[in-house]
């Protein structure tokens, strides 16, 4: 795995943008992008399982999240701006052409990535969702507001572990995991503050323009119907935020029948994609879907 950073702009501040790469020499590429307060790290499991299988895999921070700066300007985290960079970012990994890369879009990161595979020429080739649909219910936005507004802090990552933990079994459980990938994902969620705290590994600032625009100012269907790429939505059992209903209405409203819903026991919203039985979802289908775009 190696890390990279490439330097862009956003309201004429420049600002930097991490990623990693796993298998930086294999011939397919899958772009993986992370949830709301999620980054890069979410995807080391995918990555390492990929790999031997002939990927590459490259996984960004969005701006705010992760290694990557934040913006100066609060109300520059917004959807707009985030294709923005994902658009630099595909150009920079040489993905800017049509058809020239796969996508794992994990909650937020799906709703992306509706937007970039419902255009013409679009540079995704097969597209995976992890728990999203072009809607999401108001419920679990008005949660998801209150949670990224919590501001804990702990002493090391694993006290984390028990907080983390009470979601098994609720709509927002990742799953099973063992000791080691609870650590993992403690390690992911926070950062060492200047206090020598660990706190939360994002920007604070995206509260506000959630609150405003949480799926972003398009409406998302209409891309969904443009969308005639292979697409895999993996949907946590336990999930609100992903409701049958919504997984029945994209198979009705696609374009053609490349839509396949796999459901996922034990998890909510939203699946860790760190444990084998969950990524061998992702590797089964794409190496068994052909690539179509018609």
């Amino acid at each position: 795995m190696k890390t990279k950073t490439f330097r862009t702009s956003a309201s004429e501040t420049p600002y930097t943008l991490h990623y990693k790469i796993w298998g930086e020499d294999n011939p397919s590429t899958l772009i993986c992008v992370h949830g709301l307060t999620g980054n890069s790290c979410d995807f080391k499991y995918v990555g390492e399982y990929l790999v031997p299988l002939g990927c590459r895999v490259v996984a960004i921070d969005i701006a705010g999240r992760g290694m990557s700066d934040y913006y100066t300007n609060p109300d520059d985290y917004n959807f707009d701006q985030y294709l923005h960079d994902l658009n630099l970012l595909l150009k920079d990994v040489g993905c800017d052409a049509p058809a020239s890369c796969d996508w794992l879009g994990v909650s937020m990161g799906g709703l992306l990535g509706f937007r970039m595979a419902g255009i013409k020429n679009s540079p995704i080739r097969k597209l995976i969702l992890s728990d999203v649909g072009p809607e999401v219910p108001q419920f679990d936005l008005d949660f998801i507001s209150k949670v990224i507004r919590i501001t804990p802090e702990y002493n090391h990552p694993s006290d984390a572990i028990p907080i983390l933990k009470m979601s098994t079994g609720t709509p927002y459980s990742r799953g099973e995991l063992d000791e080691s990938q609870w650590l993992y994902l403690a390690e992911c969620a926070l950062k060492k503050s200047t206090n020598g705290k660990y706190i939360r590994n994002f920007d604070p600032n995206i509260s506000p323009k959630f609150d405003t625009e949480p799926l972003g100012k398009d409406d998302l269907w209409r891309y969904w119907e443009k969308t005639r790429q292979p697409v895999l939505a993996l949907r946590g059992a336990l999930s609100t935020l992903f409701p049958v209903r919504v997984a029945e209405d994209m198979q009705r409203r696609k374009p053609n029948d490349q839509f396949t819903v796999i459901t996922i026991a034990g998890a909510g919203h939203v699946p860790s994609l760190f444990r084998d039985d969950q990524i061998k979802f992702i590797a089964d289908w794409m190496t068994s879907t052909p690539w179509q775009n018609s």
